[in-house]
């Protein structure tokens, strides 16, 4: 009886693979989608244009400007909303790159003086959050404010658990990943609340994932999770002089690693709140690591109280 309810429960899941290519151009954006060059490199990216303070929205890993979709027109009614696709994601170009967070920190302050944005509210989310930590230690001068979704850096691994998870995951990992096991990371690691938005962003990856230019994503996810190993923020975190606010859900299943560190999402989030001086942090109850998606009216109304 059972094994034949799974057969009948596995029938009704779709099977976005059947519809083909979807070439990174293609996929949902909540603003509409431009271009410009940052030196040798292709940027894509949404601007919703305005006189209200900038703030620009930063990915996680193996994701696009598309996941802020909660966050972008909520925050444009009050404010110029900027989101970019990092490179090696998206639309955005796929070089041969390093595809660290300093790296990225860099190319997001180049990108910023880009499109005329001096100063701006920086929010990011887990690799987006450690970029825009680089960023604020880096060029405190561009960072208003700081806004860390899940960020990773602040957690840190012993050389032997680094050493296992970049041999772990190589570029053919990243390729070969199927739509089987595609949705069953979105289902139970990244996202606690499986809505029409985030089977929309199910079926985006695993069609993209069928695009030639997906091996470029592959280098860039390989790339960017050994550089959040080998360049965390860790202490130097304490030097971060930005107003910052730290947002957790409290059912995160990614952060901390639960094979290599075990403990809380609470716990790696107080310590945060700790390094930060002067931080702000909220912890929201049902959210897992995708947490503005998951409580999206919460993280937007802790976001919103935050801002001047």
């Amino acid at each position: 009886m059972i094994p034949a309810m799974l057969v009948a429960l596995s029938a009704c899941v779709p099977r976005y693979a059947q519809l083909g290519p979807m070439e990174p151009e293609d996929v949902w954006s909540p603003l509409p989608v431009q271009h410009t060059q940052v030196g040798d490199l292709d940027i894509a990216f949404v601007d919703s244009g305005g006189d209200g303070a900038p703030i620009v929205f930063v990915h996680g890993l193996s994701s696009h400007l598309g996941f802020w979709e909660y966050q972008l027109p909520e925050l444009a009614k009050k404010h110029r909303v900027l989101a970019l696709d990092l490179p090696g994601y998206g639309a955005s170009a796929r070089p041969d790159a390093p595809y660290t967070p300093p790296w990225y920190a860099e190319v997001v302050a180049d990108w910023m003086f880009a499109v005329g944005v001096e100063r701006a509210t920086l929010v990011g989310h887990s690799m987006g959050g450690q970029v825009v930590m680089e960023l604020a230690l880096c060029h405190p001068e561009r960072v208003e404010r700081l806004v860390l979704a899940a960020p990773a850096g602040i957690e840190t691994f012993t050389p032997g658990a680094g050493r296992f998870m970049k041999d772990y995951w190589t570029e053919a990992r990243a390729l070969d990943a199927g739509e089987e096991q595609t949705r069953a990371n979105f289902s139970t690691q990244v996202f606690n609340r499986m809505d029409e938005g985030a089977e929309r962003l199910l079926q985006e990856r695993v069609r993209v994932g069928l695009s030639a230019r997906f091996a470029g994503t592959s280098v860039a996810v390989s790339r960017s999770i050994a550089g959040m190993i080998d360049f965390p923020v860790g202490e130097r975190a304490r030097a971060i002089s930005a107003p910052t606010l730290i947002v957790f859900g409290a059912d995160d299943r990614m952060i901390p690693n639960p094979v290599f560190t075990g403990g809380t999402p609470r716990n790696i989030a107080e310590r945060a709140k700790a390094w930060i001086p002067g931080s702000t942090l909220v912890v929201i109850d049902g959210a897992g690591h995708t947490v503005h998606h998951d409580a999206p009216r919460t993280f937007n109304a802790a976001l919103s109280e935050f801002l001047p």
